[in-house]
């Protein structure tokens, strides 16, 4: 597995870990429990993660079908 690789399913993997805190953000200020405003300031640049990760291990996993 090279580094581009590596770095796409990171990027995959951090951007589901910050949805997955957005959705309990939004959970929880919907039952007016306070919690962290983290990730509701950074949610564009998390999305941007999650469909950058996504894509790129797309991309990395139709390359090794059309090679083999």
């Amino acid at each position: 597995m090279n580094i581009v690789e590596k770095a796409f399913n990171w990027m995959l993997v951090i951007g589901m870990v910050l949805l997955l805190g957005r959705i309990v953000t939004l959970v929880l200020s919907l039952m007016d429990i306070p919690f962290t405003t983290f990730f509701k300031d950074y949610s564009i640049i998390s999305f941007l993660i999650l469909i950058v990760g996504a894509i790129g291990t797309e991309i990395i996993k139709n390359q090794k079908k059309k090679i083999v």
